[in-house]
């Protein structure tokens, strides 16, 4: 007997899915509340391409920072 077990297909051949748009923000917000779980942080390392986490991040800090810049302009007097 070969000693697999049902499997078909290699594990080595299997290519990870790119993450979708809403769990790139999901992990974003957790990540910077930092209450991202142990389970989702590996999920998102073997995503494929760390690229649009970087993206994410840096879009997500300008949004931030412009939205703070703008809050207190606002409440200034």
């Amino acid at each position: 007997m070969s000693g697999k077990t049902g499997s078909t297909v290699d594990d080595t051949e299997k290519r990870p899915a790119k993450p979708r748009v809403t769990k790139l923000l999901i992990s974003l917000l957790a990540g910077l509340v930092g209450v991202q779980s142990d389970k989702n942080r590996i999920s998102d390392f073997s995503s494929g391409s760390i690229w649009p986490f970087i993206i994410g991040g840096i879009l997500f800090t300008v949004l931030f920072v412009f939205s703070l810049i703008g809050l207190v302009h606002l409440l200034a007097p």
